[in-house]
């Protein structure tokens, strides 16, 4: 079975997974929150997403602070310049510390809903498995499944 140590999520994943109970984003955090993985994120992605939650979603703050408290996060320290200056050439600029930072980290997989940015070349250029949590999932189910 493939081992799946690591998982960096942006914070569109906790604003989705702050949101709903039910859909695939809620599924990592959860399986996260009983250790199956350690979810990875650095400071800006959490800021990120509760400035996000505030601003567009003020209903979902509750959860998004239990799940805080409940998920035993890996918080990486934020990219140097130059890490996230060798990526503003492939991906935009707003999204190059995200991208810089989980390349640094070395994690397994890397979990988005921008999938406009966060792109197969995207992928390719820096070694990142990028998924959108439905297709890690589908992954999980996939070494759960074919492992038995």
């Amino acid at each position: 079975m493939a081992t799946l140590r690591k998982i960096f999520v942006d914070a569109n994943v906790l604003i989705a997974g702050a949101d709903s109970r039910s859909g695939a984003s809620a599924a990592v955090l959860q399986m996260a929150e009983i250790g199956l993985f350690t979810l990875v994120v650095s400071r800006l992605v959490l800021d990120e997403a509760e400035r996000n939650l505030r601003k567009k979603l003020p209903r979902a703050l509750p959860n998004f602070a239990q799940q805080m408290m409940q998920i035993p996060f890996e918080i990486v320290p934020p990219p140097t310049i130059e890490e996230v200056t060798r990526w503003q050439t492939i991906i935009e600029a707003k999204d190059a510390p995200i991208l810089a930072t989980a390349v640094s980290a070395q994690v397994d997989r890397f979990l988005t809903l921008n999938s406009k940015d966060f792109t197969p070349e995207v992928a390719a250029e820096s070694g990142l498995h990028i998924l959108t949590p439905g297709e890690f999932v589908q992954e999980i189910r996939g070494l759960v499944y074919g492992g038995l």
